[in-house]
């Protein structure tokens, strides 16, 4: 929280004002998080039942009717559900329940709501949906626009140019005859293997940045899984991607660290800088809370 002293108000709450659903006599109603401070208000819709469907088996050891998952799997709870989850701290709920809440405070205490002026809620909804995002996804959409980016200014750049017939017939090949809503680190790999000639030839018209932004991006994706067996979310009952909070507080010094043991401590640095720059352009650089 701010130097300056100040509540924040982070809760969960039936809306009924919502449309609600009838489910053996109880009414159930969609979940939502209510948001006070430094004299603001919001209310949002909460993001739990995204990612439950990941909880399927602890849900099902929880609920003895197994029908009852039908409306809460939609987000849906009813009064006395929640009590219970409450009282009881039932899993994964309530964990889920914490993290969310605490997801918040970090972005409401990113905006400084106490000494900043300009402070405002009123975007909250869509800086929530950027933190949740699976960091390994912000990259790899991140690689893929700006890699076609500069192949689009190479083909425009050469689409004229008699003497650079090669450079566009192979961007133009790239751009047009490729399945760009694949993965790219999947895509380069691949293509590596396959058009090895042709990828090696255009990588020397891109950019020094984007060259190094693709290989940091490679490195990282060929340790994700390291890190999120590391973090290992699902067995605490939290939101199970990697989020920019994961980044910052436990991934960024674990990949450093894996990133090291492969590359060197000099070009790990370098790799780490550049993923860095990525996550500040595309999704720090967005959130901003006014």
């Amino acid at each position: 929280m701010d130097k300056k002293i100040g509540k924040i108000t982070v809760k969960h709450y039936l809306n009924k004002r919502a449309k609600s659903k009838s489910f053996d006599g109880e009414m159930y109603y969609p979940l939502y998080i209510q948001i006070i401070v430094a004299g603001h208000k919001a209310q949002i819709k909460s993001k739990v039942s995204d990612v439950l469907y990941q909880y399927e088996g602890d849900m099902e050891k929880y609920f003895l009717d197994k029908k009852i998952l039908r409306p809460v799997s939609s987000g849906y709870f009813s009064e006395s559900l929640m009590d219970k989850i409450m009282a009881e701290k039932a899993f994964p709920f309530y964990s889920l329940f914490i993290d969310e809440i605490g997801i918040i405070q970090s972005i409401i205490n990113s905006g400084k709501p106490f000494t900043n002026k300009s402070f405002a809620l009123h975007n909250i909804s869509s800086i929530f949906e950027l933190y949740l995002k699976d960091i390994q996804h912000v990259l790899d959409d991140a690689m893929r626009k700006y890699y076609l980016s500069e192949l689009n200014e190479i083909f425009l750049e050469t689409a004229t140019d008699s003497k650079q017939k090669k450079v566009f017939n192979i961007s133009n090949f790239f751009i047009h005859y490729i399945n760009w809503e694949n993965n790219f680190c999947e895509y380069y790999e691949t293509t590596y293997e396959v058009l090895p000639t042709e990828i090696k030839f255009i990588e020397n018209y891109l950019s020094d940045e984007l060259k190094r932004q693709i290989k940091a991006g490679l490195t990282f994706h060929s340790r994700a899984n390291y890190l999120k067996r590391l973090l290992d979310k699902t067995e605490k009952g939290l939101f199970p991607n990697i989020t920019i909070l994961d980044w910052k507080d436990t991934g960024k010094g674990f990949v450093m660290k894996e990133f090291t043991n492969l590359i060197g401590k000099q070009k790990a640095a370098e790799y780490i800088n550049s993923i860095d720059l990525i996550l500040t352009r595309e999704i720090l650089q967005p959130m901003k809370l006014g």
